[in-house]
């Protein structure tokens, strides 16, 4: 790891740093980047990376410049700033850290505020067209709220970082209703009548997104789906898997065609959709047996990925391997997994919000068919050794085990 990186990574230890002005004084003492392009902003519990993602890619299928801002990352810190899908250089990273030094240490600002002054700034020196960013955490407070965008989307409201967001729906739909701005669209697919109910409360420019009124002849299928969406006859594909994922896209649809204020076309749509990659959703690291790596950690996010292996994989067994944090409710993720879990293998997970080995064991208490491995390397091959012909083997919990998971698949392949 570089050392001007290394001093950044730094930032992350200690108490979690709330509130806006720090970002605001970054963005007044950067001259405003923010201000230099158009954008559309995602908040949400699940699924804002996927809406950006989406959304990125469809702004790109009509010809944008488009700067794409993300986290966490999954390998690489370089992939939460993009352009058109090209992660921001080493070399410019250095420069702007360099640049800025005196005035960040200066700020106090926090890795999440330097990250978002990184992104800004890059996407206004390379005259980005359109940005699609998404928020870090909640959305009143974070340190992306300092944009006017084009357009906002919010997901769906579940639990997570309930320390922080609040222990209700409502709760959090508040925090995360803290990114509308007078007169500017906001778009959800949310249907919790007290959540909608909040939203309306800070906006009378929101459009409620009906994913079971947009999309019919859904086939879902290893690598992706296909489905028909109003109002076009034709089917298209993507890579995403999963009907949870339906929300997501009709809501980026939605949101890039506010933005652009016009109507997509079919060819736009599915141009957008094949070009779309985007690591770590049902992602295929494997076939036969088939391995699939998703960054699910909370229990909605969970609950999804099950009902999607089961969708698509009805006949077969399901084997886990899950990294838990310590504040994603992981008593109520392990009941999901085990009501559907032939084996389940907890390992730690490298963050200094992961679960000891004490914890570990504790959680294995729950179900019989828990085993505890010390890393999770050991937890993959054990499990992997363990596999029947007729199982699916699935790897779960966040983006934090990505470089793991995906330096034991390139061991396993070399064997």
């Amino acid at each position: 790891m570089q050392d001007y990186l290394s001093d950044l990574y730094k930032k992350l230890s200690g108490k979690m740093k709330l509130g806006r002005e720090r970002s605001e004084a970054l963005m007044e003492y950067l001259q405003h980047p923010e201000q230099a392009f158009p954008s559309i902003h995602v908040a949400g519990t699940n699924g804002k990376g996927s809406v950006t993602a989406i959304a990125s890619a469809l702004l790109e299928a009509t010809g944008l410049k488009v700067g794409r801002f993300t986290s966490p990352h999954l390998v690489h810190f370089n992939e939460r700033i993009c352009i058109n899908g090209n992660p921001i250089n080493d070399a410019k990273i250095k420069v702007y850290l360099e640049e800025w030094d005196s005035f960040m240490e200066e700020s106090k600002a926090s890795f999440f505020e330097i990250t978002t002054a990184l992104g800004f700034a890059f996407f206004r020196d390379r005259q980005v067209d359109a940005a699609v960013i998404e928020t870090g955490l909640g959305g009143r407070l974070d340190a992306t709220n300092v944009l006017l965008p084009e357009v906002s989307v919010i997901t769906d409201i579940g639990f997570d970082h309930i320390s922080v967001l609040g222990e209700t729906r409502v709760q959090i739909a508040e925090e995360k209703a803290g990114i509308i701005k007078p007169g500017i669209p906001v778009v959800t697919y949310a249907r919790d009548p007290d959540v909608l109910s909040v939203f309306q409360s800070h906006t009378n420019d929101l459009i409620v997104i009906d994913p079971d009124v947009c999309f019919s002849d859904i086939w879902l299928f290893p690598g992706g789906m296909r489905f028909i969406m109003d109002p076009h006859p034709e089917a298209f594909t993507i890579s995403l898997s999963g009907r949870h994922q339906l929300g997501n896209i009709a809501a980026a649809v939605k949101a890039v065609e506010l933005f652009l204020k016009r109507s997509l076309t079919y060819s736009e749509l599915q141009s957008g959709f094949s070009d779309l990659l985007w690591k770590g959703r049902f992602e295929y690291i494997s076939r036969n047996p088939d391995i699939i790596y998703d960054v699910a950690h909370n229990p909605e996010g969970i609950r999804a990925f099950c009902e999607t292996v089961q969708e698509i994989y009805p006949d077969k067994t399901y084997y886990f391997v899950l990294g838990m944090l310590k504040n994603k409710q992981p008593e109520e993720v392990i009941d999901i997994i085990g009501s559907v879990a032939e084996e389940i293998w907890l390992c730690p997970v490298q963050s200094h919000r992961g679960m000891d080995p004490g914890q570990l064991r504790e959680l294995a208490t729950i179900f019989p068919q828990i085993s505890v491995a010390d890393t999770l390397e050991n937890a993959c091959t054990a499990a992997y050794g363990s596999l029947p012909d007729n199982a699916v083997l699935c790897i779960l919990g966040s983006h934090y085990i990505a470089a793991e998971v995906y330096s034991w698949n390139k061991k396993k392949k070399e064997i």
